[in-house]
């Protein structure tokens, strides 16, 4: 016997030898016991060999040419019974599991449509709606185009903080000045921007978490003052 191909794994070696049969050529796997029992140790322990009679062995090695050949120059084929891609190796459809004829290789394959992109400052965004393929299969995907939210500018950046800083400095002075004048309305407003206005973003700098801490305790103080007051007068 004459050793036509060797493998590192004893499925790859099962699978030549299927195909060697199937041409009416006699091929045995040698090794492919200790490749499986060693395999948790690794390939580059054992070598899988496919041997062949001699007078097989040009035979064979033809029929391996003629396959490399063959794999090289197929495509991706669109299947003609639920119309969708498949890869070049696949002789069966992924969706249907109708076998690749000469129908399916004279079939243009579909391009799928390229979303038009929008660009919006720093943001890119896409106008074009989660869609389905123009296909019959029930199963298809979902198509959502790529949105490349690119990363936010330092000048983008700077212009968030300067906003942030200049919210908190008005809050903090209505706190301040709500505990004197018009307790409740004042303090009211200042409320209602430190829960709905100011983002979250704010208290984790350090140079306005103070001043929005201390807006709070002022709104405390001026509420119960207010209420104080209101409770003497009533």
């Amino acid at each position: 016997m004459r050793t036509l191909q060797i493998f590192s794994n004893a499925v790859e070696a099962e699978i030549l030898r299927a195909r060697l049969d199937a041409a009416g050529i006699f091929a045995v796997v040698n090794g492919g016991e200790v490749a499986t029992m060693l395999s948790h140790i690794g390939s580059a322990v054992v070598r899988v060999r496919v041997e062949v009679a001699p007078e097989d062995f040009e035979r064979a090695k033809e029929i391996l040419e003629t396959d490399e050949i063959e794999r090289s120059e197929r495509t991706a084929w669109q299947c003609s019974r639920c119309d969708e891609r498949n890869e070049p190796l696949f002789d069966l459809c992924w969706s249907c599991g109708k076998p690749r004829d000469e129908s399916d290789l004279s079939r243009p394959l579909l391009e799928l449509e390229q979303p038009v992109i929008r660009e919006s400052g720093p943001v890119v965004v896409t106008d074009q709606p989660p869609r389905k393929p123009a296909s019959s299969n029930p199963y298809a995907p979902v198509l959502i185009p790529n949105e490349d939210r690119g990363p936010r500018s330092d000048s983008a950046q700077a212009e968030q903080n300067s906003r942030d800083g200049e919210l908190v400095a008005r809050v903090f002075r209505g706190a301040v000045i709500g505990i004197f004048i018009l307790p409740p309305l004042l303090t009211f407003y200042v409320l209602f921007l430190l829960v709905f206005e100011v983002p979250r973003t704010a208290y984790r700098d350090p140079r306005l978490y103070w001043r929005l801490l201390a807006s709070w305790c002022l709104c405390l103080i001026a509420i119960g003052f207010a209420a104080v007051v209101w409770s003497r007068l009533l």
